[in-house]
């Protein structure tokens, strides 16, 4: 087990638009640059929106020099608009603690998680369609307009599609339509100010959830950049 060698595999299924990953065994930063190159191959020719099931049930140990190639993938995966990762984990697995606590280091994702590849595509069929993966960004704040009054309130995550906003400070019920602006620090190249239309649809304790509407593919493509620059930017604390 020890000395496991290292097994790692990408591959495209192009009729339900998925990539399927494999790791396993001993993983190292070598392994993972394999891996990352076919992970490109594979993103290639994959619509946006793409899913992505990640099996490391079989995998013993994630060396922590590795970290920054695994979080070089998945930066690729968000700047290339991946849709939702599932990681099929074995929990009675020796490692399983250390390989989970490695990969939420990299802060950015919120995957799913299963028990084996059959439950990561069930997963899949029946989870609700997004345009993009919800991100985290660290104490991100955003404002919000509703009846001439705005309103504040931190990201707890984010994507195309919309966002969940925690200690808002002027109270919304569900259905209510807001106008979200959201500033980013001035960049070269990318978009820092933009102003979305929203609903709210999900209310709950100090929290709300609102839906972008009305993004033209334009708006959508400057904001998934945007927010996956972002991203890529969140460094990982070992």
């Amino acid at each position: 087990m020890a000395n496991a060698r290292a097994l790692v595999k990408a591959s495209a299924n192009i009729k339900k638009n998925r990539l399927h990953v494999t790791i396993s065994g001993n993983v190292d930063p070598k392994s993972l640059e394999k891996l990352y190159t076919e992970v490109r191959f594979c993103v290639a020719d994959l619509k946006k929106g793409f899913e992505v099931i990640s099996d490391i049930s079989q995998c013993n140990i994630l060396y922590i020099s590795s970290l920054p190639v695994y979080k070089k993938i998945i930066d690729f995966l968000i700047a290339n608009n991946v849709g939702e990762i599932v990681r099929v984990i074995k929990q009675d697995n020796v490692s399983f603690k250390q390989i989970v606590n490695f990969s939420d280091k990299i802060k950015s994702v919120r995957p799913i998680y299963a028990e084996s590849k059959e439950d990561a595509e069930r997963r899949l069929d029946q989870c609700i369609k997004r345009d993009g993966i919800r991100l985290e960004l660290n104490n991100m704040q955003l404002q919000y307009e509703i009846n001439n009054e705005v309103g504040s309130g931190t990201v707890v995550d984010i994507s195309v599609s919309g966002c969940a906003v925690e200690s808002p400070t002027i109270p919304l019920a569900a259905g209510d339509a807001i106008i979200v602006t959201i500033n980013f620090d001035q960049h070269a190249t990318l978009r820092s100010h933009f102003q979305l239309k929203a609903r709210v649809v999900r209310m709950g304790g100090q929290m709300f959830a609102a839906q972008f509407l009305d993004l033209d593919e334009e708006c959508k493509d400057q904001f998934n950049k945007r927010l996956a620059y972002e991203v890529s930017q969140i460094p990982f604390i070992l």
